[in-house]
């Protein structure tokens, strides 16, 4: 593959996943409650995470953090990590995307394998937090 078509591919994850995922919730959630309740802790989750990656792009800090923690893979694992309390199972494929996508950002040029982990101690953690926690807050679904 050339370089152009390995960063169409790296380009393309994200998406694919949101969709697959969304897809998922439409055929899974038949509670129309419990869906909207879901998703709203989805969109909680990824927004959190958006700007907690994004942060220290605003401020000017001593230390010039470049890409640290990777939004790409912050995303990624959120979506990933919501499709995994949604079903289990989506870890057999997620995980080995995770993986795949990972490295291919890193061959890029894109990330390193430092962003890679910020991004997965951010997201995982905030996303389970915010599924549990509001959750809890709204009641059983």
């Amino acid at each position: 593959m050339t370089h152009q078509q390995l960063d169409f591919l790296a380009d393309s994850v994200n998406p694919v996943l949101l969709g697959l995922f969304l897809g998922f919730c439409l055929f899974t959630l038949r509670n129309r409650g419990g869906a909207r309740a879901f998703l709203s802790r989805f969109g909680l989750a990824l927004l959190i995470t958006y700007v907690l990656s994004h942060l220290h792009q605003g401020f000017h800090w001593g230390k010039n953090l470049g890409d640290f923690p990777s939004g790409h893979m912050a995303f990624f694992f959120t979506v990933a990590t919501s499709f995994f309390l949604l079903e289990g199972r989506s870890a057999l494929f997620t995980v080995p995307v995770a993986l795949l996508y990972g490295w291919l950002i890193v061959f890029l040029g894109y990330h390193s394998w430092i962003d890679l982990l910020g991004a997965l101690v951010l997201a995982v953690p905030v996303t389970w937090f915010v599924h549990r926690i509001a959750g809890r807050q709204a009641g059983p679904e």
